[in-house]
C-alpha cells in the first residue's frame, strides 16, 4: 500500500516525546542522541513489503526452508524480487534485495500505485501483485492480478485466471487459513468497484456492494477474521430542507455473508483505517483511522446508555502544529502494547518528497500516549517515505525510503534506511512459537 514533509529539530534527542495534552514539549528523560538512521538497502528498492517474520516470530524452516524473514518488491523494469532480512541485525541480504527472481511482468508501484503484497495461509507465504497479461501488449487495458507461490522450493508465478482489467490485490493474513482470499478493484480513475475471491483456479468473483461509485476507497484485511475494513464516501443524513452531505466513513465488510456494517457516522473525512487485536484491552478488536489528515482516532466497541454496544472514540491523538500532516499510519504490537507509526510533515501532499518529513510513532492508551519522533533534520533535511515495521532480535525497527529533497527538481534517492524504535527485544512472556509450514 501504500508520505512526507518538514520538521526542524531544536536539538538532538533520542525519542522526542510530544505531549498530546498541549503544545510541543520535550521529555527531560529523553535527553539523549537521536537513534541512528542506518542504511540497509540500495536506492532501487521501492515500496517493499515484509513477510510474516516482521511480527518477531523467526522461522528459518518455514516456506520450504526459505524462512519467513524476507522482503518483496518490484524493481523499476518490472521484475518481482524476494530478498532476505537478517533477523539478528535487520540488514537486507543482498543489499539490493535481489536474491530470488519471482516474475518479470510485475507492474511497478510508480505506475500502478502499489507494489506486491504478501498473502499468508497454512500452505505458506505467497505474493499477490498487479502484472501484465501474458501474450498481450503492455498497455493498461491488459493489466491483471498476479499470484506467486512456492512449490518444491521454487517460485511459480502468473496471472490469476479471469483477472484481466483488475488491479491492486491485497492478500489475506491468517497463517492457519486453508482458503486464502484476495480483494482488489477495477482499473479506473473515475470510480472504484471492489471485489474479492478465493485464490484458486476457477473461483467465483464477488463484488463488494458499497453503494458508492466514487474513487479513492481504502481497504485492509482484519487479521484472523476474514473481514475487510474500508473507508469510502457516504452520505450523512440531515433533516429537511438541509441537503445531505458526503463524508468518508469507516465500514466493515464480511465476505461470509456479504454484509456491510457502517462503523462511523460523524461529519469528518476519514482515511487509512486499520483494525487489530489490542493487548491493552484484553485482545479486543480496536481500530484507528486518520481523521482530516492531522489526527488519529482510536475506536473501541463500548456499551452505550441505551444498552447497545457501539464503536466509540476512546482517544484522539493530535499531531504537533509544526508537523501536523500524517501519512501512511499502520499499527503493530510488541511486548503487550500497541503502537502506530507514520510519517509527519509540515505540508499536505501525501507522498510528497520535495520537502523533508519525519518518522514517528505513538501509543494508543488515553492519557498515556505520546508521539515519539524518531528522526531529525538537524544536520540536513531529508524526505522519508513508506515506513514499514520489522521486529528483529533487537526489537522493532522502522524501515523507509530516504530522499534528499530538491524543490523544483527530482528528489535524490539515498536508499532504504531503518531506525530503532527503542522498544527493546521481545520479552519471553510475549513470545509466540513458530509453526513451520
Amino acid at each position: 500500500m501504500l508520505l512526507k514533509r518538514f520538521f526542524k529539530a531544536k536539538a538532538a534527542f533520542a525519542l522526542v516525546l510530544i505531549s498530546l495534552s498541549g503544545p510541543l514539549a520535550l521529555s527531560s528523560a529523553s535527553a539523549q542522541p537521536m537513534p541512528a538512521e542506518v542504511q540497509v538497502g540500495t536506492r532501487t528498492i521501492i515500496d517493499f513489503e515484509f513477510d510474516w517474520g516482521r511480527d518477531g516470530v523467526y522461522c528459518p524452516t518455514c516456506n520450504h526452508g526459505a524462512g519467513n524473514s524476507r522482503l518483496a518488491f518490484t524493481d523499476d523494469i518490472g521484475n518481482l524480487w524476494v530478498g532476505y532480512v537478517d533477523f539478528n541485525n535487520g540488514f537486507f541480504h543482498p543489499r539490493n534485495g535481489q536474491a530470488v527472481l519471482v516474475d518479470t511482468k510485475s507492474i511497478t508501484a510508480q505506475k500502478i500505485g502499489n507494489g506486491p503484497e504478501w498473502m499468508f495461509s497454512d500452505r505458506g507465504s505467497e505474493l499477490v501483485y498487479t502484472r501484465w497479461t501474458d501474450r498481450r501488449p503492455q498497455t493498461f487495458i491488459n493489466v491483471s492480478l498476479g499470484h506467486a507461490f512456492m512449490s518444491a522450493g521454487s517460485w511459480v508465478s502468473g496471472a490469476i485466471p479471469d483477472s484481466r482489467g483488475f488491479v491492486l490485490p491485497v492478500g489475506s493474513l491468517d497463517l492457519n487459513d486453508k482458503v486464502p482470499r484476495v480483494h482488489y478493484q477495477n482499473f479506473s480513475k473515475r470510480s472504484t468497484d471492489m471485489y474479492w475471491r478465493v485464490v484458486a483456479q476457477d473461483t467465483t468473483q464477488f463484488k463488494i456492494d458499497l453503494g458508492s461509485d466514487q474513487p479513492g476507497v481504502t481497504r485492509r484485511w482484519v487479521p484472523n477474521t476474514q473481514k475487510i475494513i474500508l473507508t469510502y464516501p457516504a452520505e450523512t443524513a440531515a433533516p429537511a430542507p438541509v441537503v445531505n452531505r458526503v463524508f468518508r466513513q469507516v465500514f466493515l465488510y464480511s465476505p461470509s455473508d456479504e454484509s456491510v456494517e457502517q462503523l462511523t457516522f460523524d461529519e469528518e473525512n476519514k482515511y487509512w483505517a486499520f483494525m487489530w487485536q489490542a493487548p491493552e484491552y484484553n485482545n479486543e478488536y480496536l481500530f484507528f483511522v486518520m481523521v482530516g489528515g492531522k489526527e488519529l482516532h482510536i475506536y473501541r466497541k463500548l456499551l452505550q446508555d441505551d444498552g447497545v454496544r457501539a464503536w466509540t472514540v476512546i482517544n484522539k491523538i493530535v499531531m504537533p502544529a509544526e508537523t501536523p500532516y500524517i501519512v501512511s499510519p499502520e499499527p503493530f504490537v510488541h511486548n503487550g502494547k500497541s503502537w502506530i507509526f507514520f510519517t509527519l510533515s509540515a505540508i499536505a501532499g501525501g507522498h510528497n518528497i520535495s520537502a523533508a518529513s519525519q518518522i514517528a510513532m505513538t501509543g494508543i492508551v488515553p492519557g498515556a500516549s505520546t508521539i515519539r519522533l524518531l528522526t531529525s533534520d538537524s544536520q540536513q533535511a531529508r524526505a522519508r517515505r513508506d515506513p514499514e515495521y520489522f521486529i528483529t532480535a533487537n526489537g522493532p525497527y522502522l524501515y523507509y525510503n530516504r530522499y534528499v529533497p530538491r524543490v523544483g527538481a527530482q528528489a535524490v534517492s539515498e536508499g532504504v534506511f531503518r531506525v530503532d524504535t527503542g522498544l527493546g527485544p521481545l520479552q519471553a512472556q510475549y513470545a509466540r512459537p513458530a509453526s513451520p509450514r
